[in-house]
């Protein structure tokens, strides 16, 4: 099935694959601030939902999220999109502008120790 249809329906089909899983995370960054010093796992879970992977490092747990956000802007007033208007719009079907957030929940001896974000 996936052989006959053509480029563009394709690469339509992915993005809307690609932001369907992104609605189906349950990790909201904005909860990060539900979670204080000294809960433990259960409680973490409960708050953000199951992490995406978890690592053992020096003795503690890490708990990991990611969250992915579409960070294209709307389309503005400028002259360019009135002579061109399809081809900005697919230009946006094929080059997705998702940004993704990845964040870590340290817990030691079972407790939250601190979360943070991380950057490259």
């Amino acid at each position: 099935m996936l052989s006959s249809m053509k480029p563009t329906k394709y690469t339509a089909l992915v993005l809307a694959l690609v932001l369907l899983a992104g609605c189906a995370t349950p990790f909201r960054p904005w909860k990060l601030s539900e979670i204080a010093e000294g809960m433990d796992r259960a409680q973490v879970v409960q708050v953000l939902g199951e992490p995406d992977f978890v690592e053992t490092k020096d003795g503690a747990e890490l708990l990991h999220y990611s969250y992915i956000e579409n960070y294209n802007p709307p389309l503005s007033d400028d002259s360019n999109h009135f002579h061109e208007p399809r081809r900005g719009f697919q230009n946006r079907l094929e080059r997705p502008s998702l940004k993704e957030y990845r964040y870590v929940v340290e817990l030691v001896d079972g407790k939250v120790q601190n979360y943070k974000e991380l950057v490259d």
